[in-house]
């Protein structure tokens, strides 16, 4: 359980490569979840990306608590229902939505997650490379850096030092909204 911080979780491919798959912020529950009946990811890796408290808990001291307190189980299983829903409304946009809708979508839950308010508009706080905010929406590296210039000569946003700065957060959200 991730108490304080961000973990950035991903995968390697069979050539070496990292495939981000999201990044996760205190509350999040990370890890061996086969008590529950989650089979484990394979090849996936989690990766601190600034100081954070991690609790840890066996499978077998987790069951001791559920049984005691069955609360807990459902909070659990609220939450991994709530991260059901997002997979599911992620393999949807994968299937449906152009690259800039995704983009607009992602950087949108970004902000939302990681935001911090300036005069220039809304920093996201993680810092990413472009070919893991590639890797996060399913495209290129390539097709993400010529979908961010768009983005920046419309307005929406500016870049600077792996860190996005959303200048129009309601035309980037019309982006992400927008139809075929």
């Amino acid at each position: 359980i991730i108490k304080k911080g961000r973990v950035r979780v991903y995968r390697t491919t069979p050539d070496g490569k990292q495939l981000t798959l999201d990044i996760h912020e205190k509350g999040t529950i990370l890890g061996d979840m086969s008590l529950l009946g989650q089979d484990r990811l394979p090849e996936a890796y989690a990766e601190a990306i600034d100081d954070g408290v991690i609790c840890t808990i066996t499978p077998d001291e987790l069951r001791k608590l559920i049984e005691r307190y069955p609360l807990i189980g459902i909070n659990i299983i609220r939450h991994l229902s709530g991260r059901l829903q997002a997979a599911e409304r992620e393999l949807e946009a994968m299937a449906y939505q152009r690259v800039d809708q995704r983009l607009a979508r992602k950087l949108i839950d970004l902000a939302s997650r990681f935001g911090v308010e300036s005069p220039r508009g809304t920093i996201i706080g993680a810092r990413l490379t472009q070919q893991e905010l590639a890797e996060m929406v399913g495209t290129t590296r390539e097709t993400l850096a010529h979908t961010l210039a768009a983005f920046r000569r419309d307005g929406l946003l500016d870049t600077e030092s792996h860190r996005v700065v959303i200048r129009d957060a309601e035309r980037l959200a019309e982006v992400a909204e927008r139809e075929g």
